[in-house]
């Protein structure tokens, strides 16, 4: 399609507010900032669905203009900016905004709200979530520069916490010569100011280190599987980031990574003091690779019944039910990932000493000082001189609370979907009879479509992923900190445990 023939979808009226968040940012003018969001909110309704997105996109970054002018890492602010930035990403998936003739312009928007997106996630310590938005902003431009810088920083840092040598050698390389892709680019998206900190963080690893490592070619081991169902396995969880190990954070496909390797540092102990902590994580991850796979088995859809399947008799009804052993697969799948957040959640009560009573650790309870009207807690979770920790803890602000008006619509979906498979009446009906879901067939069920349970099932199962990842991140960063208050008069020895073979595992 030539140049001529594309269209720009967003209105006069978005190009001139644009233009008044631009110029009172130039003037660093917080109270402008503000008079603009609240004279353009509530006229949002009334443009079309390219120009409310956009709208949503400015009021969210104008947010976090606020918040750097100001230099206040302020919740709400965050708050503000993540609800307008997935208002925005909501409505470009709307199917208007997919027509060709937008192209250049859509994308353009997109590029600018993954970026500012994964910004916010990197600044409330999400640093998986922010590499995603970044990953998804180069899969439009491959030399888009705050995407790139932004993305070789989140290495950078994500390096600096791997306790494994070889990983933080990696995320190294890559950082650096992200950054350095970034310096370079002409695009004119990249402003000097960010250009500077890219160059000031690039110019920061030492000469020889440069020169040894982070500028010669990167080797990988290359990995095959001579067995064809596992090698498609892997490959599948690979491409989908789905593995316990940072290196598939990385922007490449590499077999050498499909593996689940994450594992707590080695933790200061006690003679007497008992392994638990690596045992609990060890189920973690157990559990997660046992979902992982039910979840994957049940997206290979075979043109014969299962035979366990076979012979059972049922009822059909109008409102066109799913009844198989795969969809029960689905439904297990998604109760197994989510029951994880209140473990990792008993976890964290024990390791950190934070004093809960037992039938009072879940993942929310966690995060605060004490049972209101009861009793305060031994200890508190500081998740600001802990970014993995920070991590979890926006997690569940997420699931649990309303970010402006309300609270995340997938947080709440999932949460919804899991009170319903575990305490209600679930009717999982074929995609193609929406009509049928209303109530007037069956108004006790919880209806939700296969498309539905498969899709929120796989963001949990990022979600989870994300969540142990940082389990383990935050325990290094704890255990650096014990080791620096350590009193060297005490013998105090690290956990010393050996592997679990795999030929073990029948």
């Amino acid at each position: 399609m030539s140049s001529e023939k594309y269209i720009n979808p967003f209105s006069e009226m978005v190009l001139k507010v644009s233009m008044q968040f631009d110029d009172a940012i130039l003037k660093n003018d917080t109270v402008e900032l503000r008079r603009i969001i609240e004279e353009v909110e509530p006229i949002i309704p009334h443009e079309n669905i390219a120009s409310q997105a956009q709208l949503y996109y400015s009021i969210g970054t104008a947010y976090g203009d606020i918040a750097n002018i100001t230099s206040v890492s302020d919740e709400e602010l965050i708050k503000k900016q993540l609800y307008y930035f997935r208002k925005s990403i909501a409505l470009m998936k709307h199917e208007e905004l997919s027509n060709p003739k937008y192209a250049p312009y859509v994308n353009a928007l997109k590029m600018n709200l993954y970026t500012n997106y994964g910004n916010t996630f990197d600044h409330c310590g999400r640093k998986l979530a922010a590499i995603e938005q970044y990953k998804k902003a180069l899969k439009i431009r491959d030399d888009f520069g705050m995407a790139l810088g932004n993305l070789g920083m989140a290495y950078k840092h994500y390096g600096m916490l791997v306790s494994d040598s070889v990983h933080s050698n990696y995320f190294h390389h890559f950082a650096y010569n992200l950054l350095n892709q970034a310096i370079k680019s002409n695009d004119p998206n990249t402003h000097q100011e960010a250009k500077n900190y890219f160059i000031r963080a690039a110019s920061s690893y030492d000469s020889e280190y440069v020169h040894k490592f982070l500028e010669a070619p990167l080797e990988i081991h290359q990995y095959s599987y001579s067995n064809k169902e596992e090698f498609c396995y892997r490959e599948w969880a690979l491409k989908n980031n789905l593995f316990l190990n940072p290196l598939n954070d990385l922007p490449v496909d590499e077999l050498c990574f499909a593996a689940d390797v994450i594992q707590l540092p080695k933790m200061l102990a006690n003679l007497d003091d008992k392994p638990i902590f690596h045992g609990m994580f060890n189920q973690f991850k157990q559990e997660f690779i046992y979902a992982r796979y039910q979840y994957y088995c049940s997206q290979q859809v075979t043109e014969e019944v299962n035979f366990a399947d076979k012979d059972t008799y049922l009822l059909n009804f109008a409102d066109y039910p799913q009844y198989s052993i795969r969809i029960e697969i689905l439904k297990s799948t998604f109760k197994t990932l989510y029951s994880l957040l209140d473990k990792i959640a008993f976890f964290l009560n024990s390791y950190f000493k934070l004093g809960i009573r037992e039938r009072d650790v879940n993942f929310h309870s966690i995060w605060y000082s004490e049972k209101k009207g009861k009793y305060k807690y031994q200890n508190t979770l500081d998740h600001k001189t802990n970014f993995a920790l920070a991590s979890m803890y926006w997690i569940a602000k997420d699931f649990y609370e309303e970010f402006v008006d309300s609270p995340n619509p997938q947080a709440k979906r999932i949460r919804d979907i899991r009170n319903a498979l575990e305490h209600k009446y679930v009717k999982v009906y074929w995609d193609l009879w929406d009509d049928r879901a209303n109530g007037d067939i069956d108004d006790l069920a919880f209806y939700m479509s296969e498309a539905e349970l498969i899709c929120e099932t796989f963001n949990l199962l990022k979600l989870i992923r994300e969540v142990i990842v940082c389990l383990a991140l935050s325990v290094g960063i704890e255990e650096g900190y014990r080791h620096e208050k350590l009193d060297p008069s005490k013998l105090i020895l690290p956990t010393l445990l050996m592997d679990y073979q795999d030929e073990w595992k029948m």
